[in-house]
């Protein structure tokens, strides 16, 4: 990671749970990197598809990595993708809300992996 280039997220939480423990630090980082990005596209193209139940549905799977991750910068963006797919609302914004927590998403797994060299 450059050092011009801000860490998107914050492990603190999961230091905390860790107490120390390295090998758990990189597990978690692990199925981070695995498991959010199927996830990902699944909303994405539920997004282009205009299923938009589906959509809040991954959403709604993603918001406890988020929170977790203490990803701020798309905290509210995920939980605004989860109630507009469940309620059927501002879906004329909403695609593009969907592709920035991609690009972020995107942005801090190449950090996870630059840290614990996945």
């Amino acid at each position: 990671m450059s050092n011009s280039e801000e860490r998107l997220y914050d492990l603190s939480l999961i230091e905390e749970m860790a107490m120390g423990d390295e090998s758990f630090m990189k597990e978690i980082a692990e199925t981070f990197v695995s498991s959010v990005p199927p996830v990902v596209e699944l909303m994405v193209e539920y997004s282009k598809n205009a299923e938009w139940q589906k959509m809040g549905s991954e959403a709604h799977h993603l918001k406890s990595n988020i929170d977790t991750l203490q990803i701020a910068c798309i905290k509210e963006d995920i939980r605004t993708i989860e109630l507009n797919g469940k309620h059927g609302i501002d879906l004329d914004i909403t695609p593009a809300i969907v592709d920035k927590v991609k690009v972020v998403l995107e942005k801090v797994i190449a950090q996870i992996k630059d840290q614990y060299g996945l």
